[in-house]
């Protein structure tokens, strides 16, 4: 299951990597051009802004997918495997741990992360699925425990249970898209893994981007009035097309590719909600909630909720499935 035969990508992977960047080049230069036209202070001009952010963060995925691409499986898993590692420190930090959770982050950080990328390596499958969800998940409170304090134990167990999940686990179906057997079609994991990333980071794009000019009516009031209903139907509607678009780059048929599209950005809005939470669980902006502001987290949780499902949604229909490769 090798990414790249030879030296180079296959050429169909190589066409959909042009074709993302002359889209971004055409975004970065229209949204440029737009906030120079539009004052920071209008709300035309603070939801162009937004969308540079996001385009910004087209063009991080571009090159993650760029390294991941010419440098071949290894290469691939090593990026998400310093992502997840990064991600990690950024959850553990703003969920403050006691002194007697030190070891059991040793334990999080240099054991459970690095082992579940080593067994995705080796394409150990019926471990990899399992790894953090039961054998971790049972480790975390045990060595917690041992550390014999029990002062708030179960949401230290779960802050840092939760911490694995979102940070190592959730991200390390990315890189396991490229390991996905396509003997009819090399290069398809490649192309699967920038499909999910394009979909997901333009639900956020036009959701964010409809909600700072048209939207009238928060999706959860209570919870973040910033995200509207508005936003969540363009995003889901911008989505869905994109990848029926996209479609022709990978094993999917159209009418598959639109709706795991539409699922994927539905999940890629309930983590946005879920980061929501997280802020107003840490009081980062008192009652009113400001996105954007939540470094690495802020740019991947959507990612990281929609991965598992789009992952395994792909191997049941795709793989040998009941679909016979969609």
């Amino acid at each position: 299951m090798n990414l790249c035969h030879g030296n180079m990508p296959p050429a169909a992977t190589i066409r959909m990597l042009i074709s993302f960047v002359t889209v971004l080049v055409f975004l970065s230069l229209a949204g440029w051009l737009a906030a120079r036209i539009l004052p920071p202070e209008t709300r035309g001009g603070q939801a162009v802004r937004r969308l540079l952010r996001r385009v910004r963060g087209f063009w991080g995925v571009g090159l993650v997918f760029g390294v991941a691409m010419f440098t071949g499986n290894l290469g691939s898993l090593l990026v998400f495997a310093a992502s997840s590692f990064l991600l990690l420190r950024e959850l553990v930090t703003i969920t403050p741990t006691r002194r007697a959770d030190h070891r059991t982050l040793f334990w999080a950080f240099f054991v459970i992360l690095p082992l579940q990328y080593a067994v995705l390596s080796i394409d150990w499958y019926g471990l990899f699925v399992v790894l953090i969800p039961v054998y971790a998940f049972l480790f975390i409170p045990i060595r917690i425990a041992a550390a014999q304090d029990s002062e708030r134990f179960l949401e230290r167990a779960a802050k840092v249970q939760w911490a694995l999940m979102i940070g190592v686990y959730c991200v390390s179906y990315a890189p396991a898209l490229l390991r996905l057997p396509f003997p009819k079609e090399p290069g398809a994991g490649a192309r699967l893994l920038l499909f999910l990333c394009v979909v997901v980071q333009a639900n956020d794009a036009v959701h964010e981007l409809v909600d700072g000019l048209w939207g009238r009516h928060a999706l959860v009031p209570g919870m973040d009035r910033e995200r509207t209903i508005e936003g969540f139907v363009a995003g889901v509607a911008v989505g869905s097309g994109l990848g029926a678009i996209l479609s022709g780059f990978t094993p999917m048929a159209l009418w598959f590719a639109a709706a795991l599209a539409a699922l994927v950005c539905m999940l890629g809005s309930g983590g946005q909600l879920c980061l929501s939470a997280i802020r107003r669980e840490r009081g980062r902006d008192g009652i009113v909630v400001t996105r954007g502001r939540d470094g690495m987290m802020g740019r991947v949780i959507s990612l990281c909720f929609a991965a598992p499902v789009f992952f395994h949604f792909v191997r049941f229909f795709g793989v040998g499935g009941p679909l016979g490769g969609l």
